[in-house]
């Protein structure tokens, strides 16, 4: 099996030859589907135990985690950090100025896996939906400005999401990757989709994602060549 790619443009800076990476194809498997594949891969597994340990596992690993415990497994490890800054040593933690984060990595088992995955660039995205421009209704300006709050319209092509997949959508990504996705839609068609932004977009440039997996299995991600800003 290898991964498709392609390449994009970073509109998020200036430079003419920054493009990055974008996997063209993958599925995402829940737990029950992952539990099922196990089980036909080994004969002396069934589905209903095989459920039960794997929860008690995690409700294990929740347990210790909410205790301060750092866990390291062969698929993973998760540590936890406190983010944020306090103002002198006698400062106690405050939930609006800091952050308990739970940080993952990959354990000794899965270290190496990104090396054995087999890469395909592809040189065309003609099956991944198509965004022509974004248009805020408050600023009346398109591509330019996003309102948090206010309505919005994304005119494009293949671009008709599932509201109820939480895959599929809108997407405003921030500069740092953080992502926030619409929940609010007015209209959800193929060519146009009109929506509340969020209110929790923070002052910064994001760049619009919409992700649909098109009537198929997988997702695809349509990305506006544009970054907006939320002033």
């Amino acid at each position: 099996m290898t991964l498709p790619f392609i390449l994009r443009k970073n509109h998020l800076t200036e430079r003419d030859d920054d493009y990055s990476a974008q996997p063209l194809a993958f599925d995402t498997l829940d737990m029950d589907t992952l539990i099922q594949k196990s089980v036909k891969r080994h004969s002396s597994l069934n589905v209903a135990d095989s459920t039960i340990a794997i929860r008690a596992f995690q409700e294990q690993v929740y347990e210790e985690l909410l205790a301060g415990n750092n866990i390291i497994t062969p698929m993973c490890n998760i540590r936890l950090s406190i983010s944020g800054v306090f103002d002198g040593d006698n400062m106690e933690f405050n939930p609006e100025k800091h952050k308990v984060n739970l940080n993952f990595n990959a354990g000794i088992d899965f270290k190496g896996l990104p090396n054995e995955i087999k890469l395909k660039k592809m040189a065309t995205a003609d099956v991944l939906p198509e965004l022509e421009y974004f248009e805020d209704s408050d600023s009346h300006t398109r591509n330019e400005t996003i309102t948090p709050g206010k309505a919005a319209i994304i005119k494009g092509a293949r671009i008709k999401i599932n509201q109820e997949s939480a895959e599929e959508g809108i997407f405003f990504i921030a500069e740092d990757n953080n992502e926030t996705k619409v929940e609010t839609y007015l209209r959800n068609m193929p060519s146009e989709l009109i929506f509340s932004t969020p209110e929790t977009l923070a002052a910064g440039k994001y760049h619009v994602e919409v992700r649909s997996k098109l009537e198929g299995k997988t997702l695809r991600i349509g990305e506006l060549e544009y970054a907006l800003t939320v002033n």
